[in-house]
């Protein structure tokens, strides 16, 4: 599928650039509004001359090209996992610190 290309001047110097909808930096957002998930992606061009960041927003899925977007369940799993390890380190760091206080209190009483 073939990317949008997308011709806009910059916001410091006036010079024009074309951002390759395949080849830029982007950030999506999804919203779910009423059971429908409505998704929009900003492109990022930094401009040769001035090195001002210069942004293009578009919702139309069919200028995005070929590249993926991030998957929000893998995020929402690699967090769910990043806490369970996180209690199992807690549980582990806790067991051998009451295991320490009671050889201090072994050896003081």
């Amino acid at each position: 599928m073939e990317a949008k290309k997308a011709i806009i001047t910059c916001k410091s110097c006036g010079e024009e650039l074309t951002i390759d909808f395949n080849q830029a930096s982007f950030s999506s957002q999804i919203s779910i509004l009423n059971g429908k998930k409505q998704e929009s992606r900003t492109y990022l061009e930094v401009c040769p001359n001035c090195e001002t960041v210069n942004t293009v927003t578009s919702e139309n899925k069919a200028e995005w090209g070929n590249i993926k977007g991030p998957n929000v369940k893998m995020f929402m799993f690699s967090g769910l996992l990043s806490c369970f390890v996180i209690l199992f380190i807690a549980v582990i760091l806790i067991f051998f610190a009451f295991k320490g206080l009671g050889t201090v209190m072994d050896w003081v009483f």
